[in-house]
């Protein structure tokens, strides 16, 4: 036996050490309107006005970053007509209710856009006891739900889409 001490580590260690991030560890989610390309200096969104600094999406209320030709996620995704989250409300209460309904949702929307630049509502479509919101990001539509049945009860309902970057949330209350 040698009178070195090893500690089981070794070179591994520092090799790992060089490594960066995670190569065997993939994905969960994918979301295909997440940015590819790193913009190097802040960048304004031409669509909302929303600023891309030091790798995130926010607002700039001195509106200091140079105009680009560079759309948000969010802008992309309301482009395209093509959402990252629905939520769904019905039932007969809601037909009672619709008008206090919406405005809970869009004072939702606005305390969370007012964080995340990128979650926002895309369309909101009303028949008689239905509600379908479309967003553009899968926390949104969750928020909102947990927020209905918060206030008014209901049946809740929640599934992620495992191939895909898309959530669908349901909302259900009868009087």
């Amino acid at each position: 036996m040698s009178g070195k001490a090893t500690s089981g580590f070794g070179a591994r260690a520092s090799t790992r050490r060089l490594r960066r991030g995670n190569p065997g560890l993939e994905e969960h989610e994918h979301d295909p309107y997440r940015d590819e390309v790193k913009v190097r200096t802040p960048v304004r969104c031409g669509g909302c006005g929303a600023v891309f600094r030091a790798g995130r999406w926010v607002w700039d209320p001195r509106n200091r970053a140079a105009p680009g030709k560079l759309l948000c996620p969010a802008c992309r995704r309301e482009r395209d007509a093509y959402p990252a989250g629905e939520i769904t409300l019905r039932g007969t209460f809601l037909g009672e209710h619709v008008d206090e309904a919406l405005r809970m949702v869009k004072h939702i929307e606005a305390a969370e856009n007012a964080e995340h630049p990128l979650h926002r509502i895309m369309t909101i479509d009303q028949t008689a006891n239905q509600v379908v919101i479309r967003t553009t990001d899968i926390h949104l539509p969750h928020r909102i739900g947990h927020a209905l049945e918060s206030a008014w009860g209901g049946k809740l309902s929640t599934h992620y889409d495992e191939a895909g970057y898309f959530v669908r949330v349901g909302w259900e209350r009868d009087s």
